[in-house]
């Protein structure tokens, strides 16, 4: 089965794990911009429960242009914002300190558009967790593929995810377990050893 997917920040474990299952893994450039995705967000599990982190993008032309075009606010302070909010929710978790250092890296990733900035990425997921599949990038839209399984728009935060299995989240003693967060969440949580 070849997946085909749309571009992730920092996306969430059922994102990897579709993208592990897949024989080929394509991601679509071509696709238009969705609000309220996991195009420019990601979840964490913060002090105070699940925590949104938000890319801010430039609204000109944001519905009308493929993705791959999408600028990310220049003069936004995000990437400080971001990475204070990652401290704090994983900084006394087991693996904090085996990834700190290569994922506060890719906030300094310069790039002023959206596409190119979270498949650097992806790469980087790629890489840590041995996922040793090529990433295809689309040569155009498909509104319905033939020879792939869509997830664009299926792996969403405003839809029911897939069950992951429980692992320890620094939080959970006070909050709960939740579901299908950032990859980054279980990276800081319990290591690479996810497939």
């Amino acid at each position: 089965m070849n997946g085909l997917f749309s571009i992730g920040y920092f996306p969430p474990i059922s994102y990897l794990q579709k993208c592990f299952e897949s024989e080929k893994i394509f991601i679509d450039q071509f696709e238009h911009f969705e609000k309220q995705s996991y195009r420019n967000r990601c979840c964490i599990y913060g002090p105070n429960g699940k925590q949104d982190l938000t890319i801010p993008v430039s609204h000109e032309d944001l519905f009308r242009k493929p993705i791959r075009e999408v600028k990310i606010l220049a003069d936004s302070n995000w990437k400080k914002l971001h990475w204070k909010s990652i401290l704090t929710a994983y900084r006394n978790s087991p693996y904090f300190e085996f990834y700190e250092n290569e994922i506060e890296e890719l906030f300094l990733f310069q790039s002023e558009f959206l596409f190119e900035f979270n498949l650097n990425i992806i790469h980087y997921l790629f890489s840590v967790l041995k996922i040793r599949k090529e990433i295809i990038l689309s040569e155009d839209f498909e509104k319905t593929p033939s020879d792939k399984i869509d997830f664009r728009n299926s792996i969403h935060p405003k839809k029911k995810t897939i069950q992951v299995n429980e692992y320890h989240q620094v939080f959970s003693p006070q909050h709960g377990f939740i579901n299908d967060l950032s990859i980054i969440d279980y990276l800081f949580n319990c290591g690479p050893a996810l497939f």
